[in-house]
């Protein structure tokens, strides 16, 4: 004897293999644009791309902020050694604008595509590749790369505005019972801004920030352009914090000396 099946029971099986069948043509199309994606040994080309471009424009910066420390370590020699610096850059003309536009276009890019990153490695769910496995051991300076990155951009920015839109050769490049009451220039500039305690505070935290935020790009560059291993970086990281610690001390030395001199140490430059 055959059993009919219920019209309500037959509805209920239908709508089974419809959800089935659903779900089965939804993990068809993802994997078609999975395939249509390029990767490499299983990893978005796209993602590598990024990382690259962060790492290569990240030691480009580097290298700049290596060069401006050993320009602004110069203060220490006085203000001849550091205006003639200075004089010798303004007397690149075209070309230091080149520069620096190479430098803003460098700056810009890693910001984005950092920023960019940051946004698609938190949406993941899964783990990335040996770059990423790095990178999740956390250091101080691993989990203050965005707040590090927030106040270097708010400092460069303040920074342009402090010192490279200056005029250098006004009331403020005139350092008080120093060069017969003439303008000291840039070094001027530089030295009647450091006496106010706020702005050295600024100065030094945003050096703070620079070192930290050095540290973790020296670290991760190599492994991320593929020069080292992921089982080299505890000697990388030693070394990125030896950088990040130089740098940081480095730049913080500086207002905090012409703060001294001037308030401690008799007021003007030596």
């Amino acid at each position: 004897m055959i059993r009919r099946q219920r019209p309500h029971a037959c509805r209920q099986r239908f709508r089974s293999i419809c959800v089935v069948a659903d779900r089965q043509a939804r993990l068809g199309q993802q994997r078609l644009e999975s395939a249509a994606r390029p990767v490499v040994h299983g990893i978005d080309s796209q993602t590598v791309v990024k990382e690259l471009t962060v790492g290569l424009t990240g030691l480009m910066l580097v290298l700049f902020v290596g060069a401006h420390l050993a320009r602004n370590i110069l203060i220490y020699a006085g203000p001849a050694s550091y205006n003639a610096y200075a004089a010798k850059l303004h007397a690149m003309g075209p070309l230091l604008w080149f520069m620096r536009l190479g430098l803003l276009a460098a700056f810009m890019t890693h910001i984005t595509t950092a920023i960019n990153l940051a946004i698609v490695n938190r949406q993941a769910r899964v783990n990335r590749y040996a770059v990423n496995t790095y990178l999740g051991r956390k250091t101080v300076a691993t989990r203050t790369m965005l707040a590090s990155g927030i106040i270097i951009f708010l400092f460069i920015l303040f920074h342009i505005y402090d010192f490279a839109l200056s005029d250098k050769t006004g009331p403020a490049s005139i350092v008080p019972g120093a060069n017969n009451g003439q303008s000291l220039g840039l070094f001027g500039v530089v030295w009647n801004a450091f006496r106010d305690p706020v702005r050295v505070l600024f100065y030094v935290t945003a050096a703070c920030a620079v070192g930290f935020h050095l540290s973790h790009a020296v670290a991760s560059v190599w492994v991320t352009v593929g020069i080292l291993r992921d089982e080299d970086t505890p000697v990388a990281d030693l070394v990125a914090r030896i950088l990040g610690v130089a740098v940081a001390a480095g730049f913080s030395s500086i207002p905090i000396y012409v703060f001294l001199q001037i308030h401690f140490f008799g007021g003007g430059p030596t």
